[in-house]
């Protein structure tokens, strides 16, 4: 007795068991993530790579199939400053956020001391 049995030919959505769809699903999330993130450059091009390898049995019916897939996101923005090299009094060197050697343009000023207020024991002020 013969058994009808439905044959469905390979497409994207389930050679592998639907692993391509998983991983550009995957992969395109992590690229929109990228995309907003502020510390990205936002013109920079993102790629996703799906890649299906076929590797046929010397039969020439078997295939075996490996699929991968990657992405090539863009890197964090490049962000310059600057530091200065000095020496403390032991020789000890360090850096400074700020050029030692420049005088300040002006001081900042001093805080205003505040009277302490004294209370008594029953919490009137003294």
């Amino acid at each position: 007795m013969a058994v009808d049995v439905e044959l469905v030919p390979i497409n994207i959505g389930n050679i592998n068991d639907g692993a391509m769809i998983d991983g550009f699903d995957i992969e395109l999330r992590r690229a929109l993530a990228n995309i907003a993130d502020p510390n990205t450059p936002a013109t920079a091009t993102r790629v996703i790579k799906l890649e299906l390898i076929l590797k046929p049995h010397s039969d020439r019916v078997t295939i075996e199939t490996e699929f991968k897939c990657s992405s090539k996101l863009a890197a964090i923005e490049t962000h310059k400053s600057k530091c200065f090299l000095g020496k403390a009094e032991d020789g000890a060197l360090v850096a400074f956020a700020n050029d030692p050697r420049q005088m300040p343009l002006w001081s900042a000023p001093k805080p205003k001391e505040v009277p302490v207020i004294a209370f008594d024991g029953s919490g009137a002020m003294k």
